[in-house]
């Protein structure tokens, strides 16, 4: 999978296929804390109503900063990913803020 193709699934992550999934799966085996795409992977495995749904679904919360967006993410009908970033630079703004 290279650049392009990833974007692609970002903005339109109802677009994946069987086989960007299994490109997804070879991008987490170089780079497994790389969160977009353990989400994304998530995603495609929801839509393909995939056996390994489950396990990933646990892989994904371990590697998952704040659980309460993972939460969000996997109950939303429609995947907003604007409403989802917004979420994530709101708790890193309080995050700071802390500090």
């Amino acid at each position: 999978m290279n650049l392009i193709e990833f974007t692609k699934i970002i903005s339109d992550p109802s677009s994946i296929s069987k086989g960007q999934t299994r490109g997804l799966d070879k991008i987490l085996e170089e780079y497994p804390f790389f969160q977009a795409a353990h989400f994304l992977r998530l995603y495609a495995l929801k839509k393909q109503r995939s056996f390994r749904y489950n396990d990933a679904l646990k892989k994904t919360a371990a590697y998952t900063t704040d659980r309460g967006v993972l939460f969000d993410y996997i109950t939303s009908e429609v995947f907003n990913q604007n409403a989802i970033s917004k979420n994530i630079k709101q708790n890193t703004e309080y995050l700071k803020a802390m500090e």
